[in-house]
């Protein structure tokens, strides 16, 4: 009985210290969040794998500027990275000279490891889904890019904030012990990705969540309550919206448990706020209404799994049914009446 006293006392102790500290700021913001009984418990950790980057052509503009990007991606090994296609296309596209920076580990602590890829055509590191369109609401599809990171082409920075001073990565990883969360980024293990048959769609089961990497933050919206979909005919997923904001593109679209189900895309609305799809044949779909209360996605088609393949062989994957997802023979117009149904019930 003392011993289960003890117990108590000390995981009532440890609560409120945490929250004490969470006050103080000295706890990092993706790992604490009061728990409901409609909130997910959510794998957090798992969301370190996300990271934030910037692209831009090694060419400047006339002016002498230099025009960038800012998005989100998600380290699918050591070496490879996916993001959307959108995030990279305008930069990279045909070949194109460009540089991305990736933000690898940042926190509140004062340490910071960057990593810098050059791509051109002598020696390519950003990859294409094959015939990408970005004109069209097609190409929520195939919204997918890799980056490869080779480090005996590209480099790393590192850096002691406090003392802005550089460092080598020898005494980066000397000092990382003392930092725990920047040594959690640094280390983050790759996810795994849930894909689906493309010939049949499929409701996704469990809550997905969209994390964002902003200097090392790690924050996140999640769509308890609500409804997804993998959509045959449209060969993407659709979803209820549930705060995922621009800035998110080509960030991860994570389960609750931390497997990666698809990358954050983007889609096209017409003046009226409606949403216009075509089929794989170009055979027009009904239009969606009211586009702003649904949520696109690149999920891990046959097809997109077979380009990440090509490339990353080593990527760890399996069937999202039945484990995340259930088989509907729901068309189109179906799924999105059910998700309608959601939205209203929510």
């Amino acid at each position: 009985m003392w011993l289960f006293l003890c117990f108590l006392y000390k995981l009532l102790y440890m609560k409120y210290f945490t929250y004490f500290l969470a006050v103080l700021g000295c706890l990092p913001v993706f790992a604490y969040g009061e728990e409901t009984e409609k909130t997910p418990q959510i794998n957090a950790d798992a969301f370190l794998a996300q990271k934030g980057f910037t692209v831009w052509a090694d060419e400047r503009t006339p002016d002498g500027q230099v025009e960038a990007a800012h998005c989100q991606a998600v380290r699918l090994t050591r070496d490879w990275y996916i993001t959307a296609a959108h995030c990279v296309y305008d930069f990279c596209g045909a070949n194109r000279s460009c540089v991305v920076q990736f933000d690898l580990a940042q926190s509140p602590d004062p340490l910071l490891a960057q990593a810098r890829v050059h791509s051109n055509s002598s020696f390519r590191n950003v990859f294409i889904f094959p015939g990408y369109n970005p004109a069209q609401n097609r190409s929520s599809s195939f919204d997918v890019a890799l980056i490869r990171f080779a480090p005996g082409k590209d480099g790393y920075l590192f850096m002691d904030l406090d003392k802005e001073k550089e460092l080598s990565r020898a005494e980066f990883e000397k000092k990382l012990p003392f930092y725990p969360e920047t040594q959690a980024q640094w280390n983050a293990p790759a996810p795994r990705l849930l894909t689906f048959d493309a010939a049949v769609s499929a409701r996704i089961t469990p809550p997905i969540a969209v994390p964002r990497a902003e200097k090392g933050h790690i924050s996140w919206v999640y769509n308890t309550g609500g409804q997804a979909f993998f959509v045959s005919e449209l060969q993407h997923c659709v979803s209820t919206a549930f705060g995922v904001q621009k800035g998110n593109s080509g960030g991860g679209v994570f389960t609750a448990e931390g497997d990666l189900i698809g990358i954050v895309s983007m889609s096209f609305q017409n003046k009226n706020g409606a949403m216009p799809f075509k089929d794989a044949d170009g055979k027009p779909l009904p239009t969606i209404q009211n586009a702003d209360s649904y949520f696109v996605f690149t999920g891990f088609s046959s097809g997109v799994l077979a380009f990440i393949r090509s490339h990353v062989p080593q990527v760890r994957f399996t069937g999202a049914v039945p484990r995340a997802a259930q088989l509907t023979n729901q068309k189109f117009n179906r799924i999105i009446s059910a998700l309608d149904a959601a939205m209203q019930a929510s």
